[in-house]
């Protein structure tokens, strides 16, 4: 046994004497949403075991760090045991194999710091004696993971636990170190090897019990839909592909429906099927979100396959069928899982709910979106459908906005403290902040540049709908939004201050532009065919500035220090 592993390993157990802090921080977590990977039960089933394994209470006398030594020792020599699921075997069973194994330990640290990125800094949960900031909690969160590891590769050790810890760490490292970070794709390509190996990519429901099925089956969902988020972050080829893979849609049900009697898990599945695979409950908080997130991340996948490739034959066609297979989705969901800007928010339905169908509203937009930016880069012509997408990216965001403050979900006063529910602002600042750059600034960029062309009567084209008063308005409010709501703590302020500058610029000079004596007129066949400078149109802005500009239009801004990841909402 190698001596200088069993001391790090006891470090590593020494930060077991926080688990209530750890334990508090996944609650207080758990209360704004449970998640549809792991979720609560299987979560605080992680917690107990390493309450139980660290056997130690804050009142305990006993040495901590020679109880941590002799529990490392312990650990190393029984961790290595085979990790077997029969198709039988019961749960308390499976909870048993858990205990004792680093994987575990560091898929609980994972957790913990996932959550952090859903909890305010000014939590009081934060404010205790002794206590960590969310950043540094989360940061620590990712070294000690990792060491765990690196224990379970010196092992050799591959089970379904180094899964769940290698999916959740993958997203931890984005959160941390931002998704244009080198870690985050790395973690993935490890993620993918060890689903692949341990045949997640494969139907293999009869060999499990149904509750370890269907984690596997939210595991394999959770991976393919991370894979398609960074690839379409990053612009590089998918590392999973759904061609070389049966992936199971997920049961939408929860945990604790997953562990009932057979007879009654079978009657819940009947009652699926006979609503279309959904639950008639109306909730996204069983295996509603997991079910989508497959569906979309297929889609997402033929899209990228689509604007990646180097050699595309008769890309209108294509772009056109994937268009149709987006509407098609859309309209196909279940009436919970469709979102309206029409009218005011349903106070029945949770604000976490209504914010998580919010985002899958705009995903879909946003498909439309790159499908027009593909017929932009094959063809260099601007199809005119863009503008319209652009224009109902942004006041879908507008109106969210508008629809919460009205709601109190939140209010704020002069000096940004909210005067509402702070879990609502936590939710609203989770779900609702981070859209406005995200899918904002590239629909504002192809607004601000087709605004900036006609002030300068580069074209004039009646068969393109451009409202262009009520165009200045929007961006003039999407432009304050950027704003109010993001503050110079947080991981894309910089992005969004250099996007309000820019489109307050353009702004500027439309208003203030008078038009040369005549305007050039240019036919729409023409328009269709002709590519305009966008950068010459904006000589006038900061160099730094312009090139963030052209980059959000073009989706490859790099975010270096936030995540979209977390969107997804795993756990």
């Amino acid at each position: 046994m190698d001596s200088k592993r069993v001391y790090l390993g006891a470090q590593v157990l020494n930060l077991l004497g926080n688990l209530p802090f750890y334990r508090d921080v996944v609650s207080a977590r758990f209360k704004l949403w449970e998640g549809w990977c792991l979720g609560r039960p299987l979560t605080m089933m992680i917690f107990d075991i390493m309450e139980e394994m660290w056997g130690l209470s804050q009142s305990d006398t006993v040495d901590q760090n020679i109880h941590a030594l002799k529990l490392s020792k312990e650990m190393f020599q029984t961790h290595a045991r085979p990790f077997k699921t029969p198709a039988n075997m019961p749960w308390s069973d499976f909870k048993h194999a858990l205990s004792g194994r680093w994987e575990t330990v560091g898929l609980m640290f994972c957790i913990t710091g996932l959550s952090t990125e859903w909890l305010s800094e000014d939590d009081p949960i934060f404010q205790r004696h002794g206590s960590t900031d969310p950043r540094s909690l989360a940061t620590t969160a990712s070294a000690v993971s990792d060491i765990c590891l690196q224990f379970c590769d010196g092992a050799g050790i591959i089970n379904d636990i180094v899964c769940w810890l290698l999916m959740h760490q993958t997203t931890l490292l984005a959160t941390v170190y931002g998704d244009s970070d080198s870690r985050p794709w790395r973690k993935l390509g490890e993620l993918t090897t060890t689903v692949f190996a341990l045949g997640l990519h494969q139907d293999s429901s009869y060999q499990l019990p149904l509750y370890l099925a269907e984690l596997r089956k939210r595991i394999m969902v959770a991976t393919f839909t991370i894979d398609k988020i960074l690839a379409t972050f990053l612009g590089r080829p998918p590392l999973v592909s759904w061609r070389y893979c049966d992936i199971q849609f997920p049961l939408d049900l929860s945990f604790e429906e997953m562990l009932l009697d057979p007879s009654l898990v079978q009657e819940k599945i009947l009652c699926l099927e006979e609503n279309g695979g959904w639950n008639d409950e109306g909730t996204i908080r069983k295996g509603a979100w997991a079910r989508i997130s497959l569906f979309k991340s297929i889609l997402r996948e033929k899209i990228l396959e689509l604007s990646l490739s180097y050699r595309v034959e008769d890309i209108r066609r294509k772009v056109e069928d994937l268009l149709e297979e987006n509407r098609k989705l859309r309209m196909s969901l279940p009436r919970f899982l469709q979102w309206s800007s029409e009218g005011d928010i349903d106070v029945t339905v949770p604000i976490v709910e209504e914010r998580v169908v919010f985002s899958l509203h705009l995903d879909f937009l946003y498909n439309d979106f790159l499908l027009y930016r593909t017929i932009q880069k094959w063809t260099h012509a601007q199809p005119s459908a863009i503008i319209e997408t652009s224009r109902e990216m942004l006041n879908a965001l507008l109106s969210m906005v508008a629809r919460s403050s009205r709601l109190g979900h939140p209010v704020f006063d002069m000096g940004f403290n909210v005067r509402s529910d702070p879990l609502a602002l936590t939710v609203f600042k989770q779900l609702t902040f981070p859209k406005l750059c995200y899918f904002g600034l590239p629909a504002a960029g192809i607004l601000s540049a087709e605004l900036l062309r006609r002030s300068r009567s580069i074209v004039s084209d009646d068969s393109i709908l451009f409202p262009r008063s009520g165009i200045i308005q929007t961006l003039s409010i999407f432009s304050s939004h950027l704003d109010t709501f993001i503050q110079c703590y947080e991981g894309n302020y910089r992005i969004s201050q250099a996007g309000q500058r820019v489109i307050r610029h353009i702004l500027d000079q439309v208003l203030s532009y008078n038009g040369p004596p005549t305007a050039s007129i240019i036919k729409p066949s023409e328009v269709l065919e002709q590519e305009f400078p966008v950068g010459d149109l904006l000589n006038e802005v900061d160099a730094n500035d312009r090139d963030l500009f052209l980059d959000w239009m073009d989706g490859t801004v790099e975010h270096k220090s936030d995540s979209w990841l977390r969107w997804v909402n795993f756990n």
